[in-house]
């Protein structure tokens, strides 16, 4: 499976409105037995401690108890 691209994220969100909430969607049902939110995104780019470059960008996402979302 191919991992999604920063370049690619940017073409998809071409001319959408930044308010427009974040929702996970999957074909292999990932998101059907429990409610899933994005929650943040961040760049990571820095050295180890070995030399070696990281340089990734991540989306965070937890699942959230239906208890909770209602209080």
């Amino acid at each position: 499976m191919k991992k999604l691209t920063v370049g690619q994220l940017k073409k998809a969100l071409e001319n959408v409105p930044d308010d427009l909430e974040v929702e996970l969607s999957s074909d292999t049902g990932v998101d059907e037995d429990e409610r899933v939110i994005i929650n943040g995104a961040q760049r990571f780019n820095y050295k180890t401690i070995h030399g070696a470059q990281v340089d990734y960008f991540a989306i965070f996402a937890d699942y959230v108890d239906e208890l909770e979302e209602e209080e």
